[in-house]
Order: structure tokens, then sequence, then C-alpha cells
């Protein structure tokens, strides 16, 4: 099983999945992890940079209430390329829309309050990760 976890610091698991700094890809085998890679968020649009800084187009976003236009088509298209081999993303949370796109691609989003990525990998793996319900936001 691969998993992805939206992370911060490739060892915890991260708040919102279109503001995390990257994503830990862990490979699960028998409840143990055989390997893992970090890959930064270069996938969404409010992915922080610059120290944690919000990238021009996110304060865009959030000063002025504007969209992105066609390269904001909430088909999140390059997130679901950058995490295409994973068949499941383990977060704190995501908007719905992020989460209904990802689906159609066949990656489930599992939410869940657990803080260590390792261990919700592993719990997952063996059914016994709590799940958060009220993960997906609905405000965007």
């Amino acid at each position: 099983m691969k998993l992805a976890i939206a992370s911060d610091d490739s060892r915890t698991v991260t708040g919102h999945i279109g503001r995390v700094r990257g994503f830990l890809i862990l490979s699960i085998v028998d409840g143990q992890v055989i390997s893992k890679e970090y890959r930064q968020n270069l996938f969404t649009h409010h992915s922080k940079t610059n120290n944690g800084a919000e990238s021009e187009k996110e304060q865009s976003h959030h000063n002025h209430g504007q969209a992105y236009g066609k390269e904001h088509s909430h088909g999140h298209s390059k997130l679901s390329e950058g995490l295409k081999d994973c068949s499941h993303l383990i977060c704190h949370g995501a908007g719905w829309r992020v989460v209904e796109d990802l689906k159609k691609v066949g990656i489930e989003v599992i939410f869940t309050t657990e803080t260590d990525a390792a261990t919700a990998a592993i719990k997952y793996s063996k059914g016994e990760l709590e799940i958060n319900e009220n993960g997906a936001c609905h405000a965007h």
C-alpha cells in the first residue's frame, strides 16, 4: 500500500491539503514502512513558499476574493498527477472539491486527528486509524 500524508515537516500529519508544504509518501507492507519519500507541494495553488509566506496568487485570492481563472479550475489535476502512485491521502482537512476530484482518479482522502505521519500510515494499513468524519471543509 502506498500512502501520501500531508506534512509540513515529513514527520507529522499537517492541516489542510492545499496549504501543506509537502507530502510524505510511505509504502507499507505487513504493517511496516518499507520506503519513504518527501514531495514538496508544487501541486496546489495555496501551497506555502518562501519560508511559509503565501504565494502572490494566494494573497490575491484572499485579499480580493478573485478566482484564478482557467488555471484554478478546481480540477486539481496537478495534485492528482503528483500523487497518482498513491491509493490514499491522509490529512487533517481538505476542501470538499479536492476530495471529490481525488476520488475520481482513485485516491481516497482519509481524515484523522493522528499527528505522527508514520503511525497514521501504519494504523491505516492495519485498519486501526481513528477516522475524523468532519475533516472536509465545505466553505470553498
